[in-house]
């Protein structure tokens, strides 16, 4: 009689698997640092880009206000003499008898840290907080002699440079925006430190090297943990349990990256998936399901992990193939967690589908109009209904590089007012009953990424631009 072939896997097969497990748990941990950096090198390169736009939109409203001075001179209203002098006073505040300028008196509203200065193409400094009538050129390199080297022979723009700051005593590193003022031969530079300008950035930076070191601190204790255990673990049931136990950790992992790539939506998946376990309770759905939905909202966009920054942070208008592709994320977020959880067992199959449901169909419309699938009234799973409202309000609060979001009342009347239309009216009711302005802002708690880009934004100069406008 012929024997059958064994269903189990053979022992060195066994023994290999086993031997991986630990190189894998040590990868990981090495890939999340990977993600962690890159993310934050492109966030670091798009928060210097906003700030540098935001000083040289403070200075165009500078160069506004010289060109009414220039305006009534050639008017003959004033003298070159007293036009040029009263934009100096404007610019760095009235002289003191030692020659330095009363920082304290500038008409201007500048960020703590920023002063405005004026050279002309000789090198000499017109106006300065401590050095001015001094030439640039004659100056050490710690005290702008690079600043007037790389404008006047390099023609840039934007500069970062050593600087000495005699008042307190100390070595910083400057970041300068110069714009030319040809009427007077100005060259006029906002600056600020450089410890000043990445402030804000700093404190994610902790906050990152805090959950790689937290990651790698994990991995060792996963590490013992795998070896203290290794003999339970060659059962076969017993590692398909910790395979999907290490892929869950993979797509939080994921989930935490993607919000990282993008500053605008940190925080977006905890939000959704707090505001979808209230509105669940509100229906009076049972804790195993409570706890589905909250999963299936921490990892409703991991679609979106696989979409190139150049099309999920562009901050202009989609073209049409670009917004397919953004349309796309549901069916390749539902196709990754089909993967990773292809290892599950058998009786958490409901949970995975409902997860995947939520995934797949939380851009469904209630008319039908969605995507990807257009289904329409209860042929939509209600979990993944109440993943569209929750993402939906969501969005709508939330700051985009192109838009600031609603208020939390302004966006409740956008959810009612689609209510029957986008969204189901059954879940719109039960989100109104337990959405209340202070659930909104402990929402806005649980997960707070940086928000360096809308508080760059918010101290852009607008107060200053306001100022010359009235």
């Amino acid at each position: 009689m012929r024997k059958g072939r064994s269903a189990l896997p053979s022992k060195t097969t066994q023994t290999t698997i086993t031997r991986l497990y630990p190189l894998f748990l040590m990868l990981l941990p090495i890939l999340f640092s990977v993600i962690v950096f890159f993310g934050y090198s492109q966030t670091k390169l798009l928060y210097y880009q906003n700030g540098v736009q935001a000083m040289d939109r403070q200075l165009n409203s500078v160069f506004h206000i010289l060109s009414l001075y220039d305006k009534r001179v050639k008017d003959n209203s004033v003298s070159d003499k007293e036009a040029q002098e009263s934009a100096k006073n404007l610019l760095a505040g009235t002289k003191l008898p030692d020659g330095t300028r009363n920082a304290g008196d500038v008409a201007l509203t500048l960020i703590p840290g920023d002063f405005f200065s004026v050279f002309n193409s000789q090198g000499k400094l017109i106006v300065h907080p401590y050095l001015e009538g001094q030439n640039m050129f004659q100056l050490s390199d710690a005290d702008g002699r690079t600043l007037v080297r790389e404008v006047l022979h390099k023609g840039k723009t934007v500069i970062t440079y050593p600087s000495f700051d005699p008042t307190i005593g100390t070595r910083d590193t400057k970041i300068a925006v110069v714009r030319y003022f040809p009427e007077w031969d100005w060259h006029v530079s906002l600056t600020t430190a450089e410890s000043d300008f990445y402030h804000q950035l700093s404190r994610l930076k902790s906050l990152l090297i805090i959950l790689v070191l937290g990651s790698y601190l994990i991995t060792a204790f996963l590490f013992y943990n795998t070896k203290r255990k290794d003999k339970a673990l060659l059962s076969s049931t017993l590692r398909g349990q910790q395979l999907a136990e290490t892929n869950q950790g993979i797509l939080k992992t994921l989930a935490v990256a993607l919000e990282e790539r993008d500053s605008y939506t940190s925080g977006h998946s905890q939000r959704v998936a707090f505001y979808m376990r209230m509105i669940g309770q509100n229906m009076n759905l049972d804790e195993k399901t409570l706890d589905t939905m909250y999963t299936g909202g921490l990892l409703h966009d991991i679609g979106k992990i696989g979409i190139e920054d150049s099309i999920l942070l562009k901050p202009s208008r989609l073209t049409d193939e670009e917004y397919e592709i953004i349309r796309s994320h549901p069916i390749r977020g539902e196709a990754l967690l089909k993967r990773l959880y292809a290892d599950s067992s058998r009786q958490n199959s409901a949970e995975i589908d409902a997860i995947l449901c939520i995934t797949r169909h939380h851009h469904e419309r209630f008319d039908g109009k969605g995507y990807p699938d257009q289904l329409a009234g209860e042929d939509i799973p209600l979990l993944a209904r109440v993943a569209a409202v929750a993402d939906s309000f969501d969005a709508m609060t939330s700051s985009r590089a192109y838009r600031k979001g609603l208020s939390y009342s302004k966006a409740c009347d956008e959810i009612i007012r689609h209510s029957g239309t986008q969204f189901c009216p059954q879940v719109v009711a039960a989100f109104m009953q337990c959405m209340t302005e202070e659930a909104f802002f402990h929402a806005h708690h649980i997960s707070r990424a940086t928000e360096m880009i809308d508080r760059i934004h918010d101290n852009s100069g607008m107060s200053f631009i306001q100022r010359i406008s009235s």
